[in-house]
């Protein structure tokens, strides 16, 4: 059973203080959290049952309100009320008010309540003023707290109509709950749903109460792993000076990977032996190794390592045939923050991969297209910011999913505007399956991204952490939630 709470304010405030108030007159709409009443009456005479109904059925659900004072609007024949709706917002409950002497004690409302309740709960009252068209008008609200066992009715709700009929709000010993707008007798379902809800309740999160719940939740990152790394690096004086200025590559023709770094190579790889491709280039007796870890406890040597993993995450790139974008950083010369994409040479490109819940998809990773704002013909590609990060002592790559436009499928132009308005309309509801397939990409098809020849793997699944204080109520009720194996890829064919 799904259970969808309400959206209320994302802000820590008193259930009748002025804010929430505002905000549900505001939302003009009846929800499982609210409900709109006419008028309320606790007399010996009055139909209260009906009312203690209501707020046995919030106070299983988690909490909510009675905003009392407003009549439903009146249902207008079809082509009247589209030309009303027209000129104005349509407005579900009319704030009539309530009478000049209207008032009911707070402490008779309670015991009307707790007389019915096998736990008592602690209701909140209220009566307030809102200015309305230039009237100023009376209304009341009613917060019914989240309980913190399963209430139930200790007698039968009895109550008679305005010709005298007598009818049954509820049984004794029923439990009630909300579902949509109406309460109702709950499932067996619900029943077990409201009893874990009030089995935690004290440490519940939410604008109800601003109390930390147990809901268990797992957050995903975009932060993978890195799992093996060599323990100790590599450092030596360069041979030749003029060397680093005239075959700063930072890739050998072997392939291996180093950084020049205060006139030092720095390299994962042996540089100890002759039969090393980066010899040549060193002075062999400033040949030098140290343990990793001390490199990662110093800030200065950490980003060095930073930047040797980022250039080795380059090459790989660049064997993958991926184009590369270099933004370089304000305070910094060197270059960083690599973004990789697939160039295009057609109309379009298409990529085959294996995501986690189907055997195959296709992705369009490019594509050509006209341009009103520019008025030309422009490419978009499904690109990734890719680089590595250390927290805490320990090394992840971090990937950023975006797009970026280019003239003509390789050459990248800068056009924000136009890359925003693109994001917008097509990353919001893929961000997750996005930089599952670009970590893919970079494994080939691998349980790891393997680096410098295997010395390095990161892990191709996403950190992820269990936490047991999750938000209950923190989806809004129209919202349409899937679970990630539903999670379309970023564009399937």
């Amino acid at each position: 059973m799904e259970i969808i709470n309400p959206a209320l304010p994302e802000v820590n405030v008193k259930p009748l203080g002025d804010i929430m108030l505002d905000f549900l007159i505001a939302h003009d709409n009846e929800e499982p959290f609210i409900d709109f009443k006419e008028t309320i009456n606790t007399s010996k005479e009055s139909p209260f049952a009906k009312i203690a109904k209501d707020i046995f059925a919030f106070s299983n659900y988690g909490g909510g309100f009675l905003l009392i004072g407003f009549k439903e609007r009146p249902k207008l024949p079809k082509e009247e009320q589209e030309k009303k709706e027209e000129k104005a917002k349509k407005i579900h409950f009319l704030p009539i008010g309530l009478p000049d002497d209207f008032h009911i004690e707070q402490a008779s409302l309670q015991e009307k309540f707790n007389a019915y309740s096998n736990f008592p709960i602690a209701l909140d009252y209220l009566e307030f003023f809102r200015t309305i068209e230039g009237v100023n008008k009376k209304f009341a609200a009613i917060y019914v707290p989240p309980s913190t066992s399963v209430l139930k009715p200790m007698k039968k709700g009895l109550y008679s109509d305005l010709k005298g009929k007598e009818h049954v709000a509820f049984e004794a010993g029923t439990i009630l709950f909300r579902r949509g707008t109406q309460s109702i007798v709950a499932s067996a379902e619900e029943a077990l749903w409201i009893q874990r809800r009030a089995e935690k309740e004290g440490y519940r999160l939410s604008i109800l109460s601003g109390q930390p719940d147990q809901v268990l939740e797992t957050v995903y990152s975009n932060l993978f792993e890195v799992i093996k790394i060599p323990k100790i690096i590599w450092t030596a004086s360069l041979r030749n000076r003029n060397y680093l200025v005239k075959n700063n590559f930072e890739v050998n023709k072997s392939g291996l990977v180093y950084i020049i770094w205060e006139n030092k190579l720095i390299t994962f790889n042996d540089i100890s032996t002759p039969s090393s491709p980066l010899w040549n280039m060193v002075e062999p007796l400033s040949v030098h190794m140290e343990g990793l870890s001390s490199w990662l406890s110093d800030s200065d040597k950490q980003r060095t390592i930073i930047f040797l993993l980022n250039k080795e995450l380059s090459f790989l790139a660049r064997r993958l045939k991926l184009e590369q974008e270099v933004k370089i950083t304000k305070f910094s010369k060197r270059k960083q923050k690599p973004i990789f994409y697939y160039p295009c040479s057609a109309e379009s490109r298409i990529e085959t991969w294996t995501p986690r819940y189907r055997k195959s998809s296709k992705v369009r990773v490019a594509q050509k297209m006209w341009s009103q704002q520019l008025g030309r013909n422009i490419w978009w590609h499904v690109c990734i910011r890719a680089q590595f990060t250390c927290i805490e002592g320990q090394l992840f790559l971090r990937l950023l999913p975006s797009l970026l436009i280019t003239e003509n499928g390789k050459d990248v132009v800068s056009e924000g505007a136009l890359v925003t308005h693109l994001i917008y309309n097509r990353y919001n509801s893929s961000y997750f399956n996005s930089f599952l397939f670009w970590i893919s990409r970079f494994a080939e098809e691998n349980d790891v991204v393997s680096l410098a020849e295997g010395k390095i793997e990161v892990s191709t699944d996403p950190s992820d952490a269990k936490v047991n204080f999750g938000i209950l109520f923190d989806r809004p009720a129209a919202e349409l939630v899937q679970e990630v194996p539903d999670v379309e890829t970023i564009e399937e064919e």
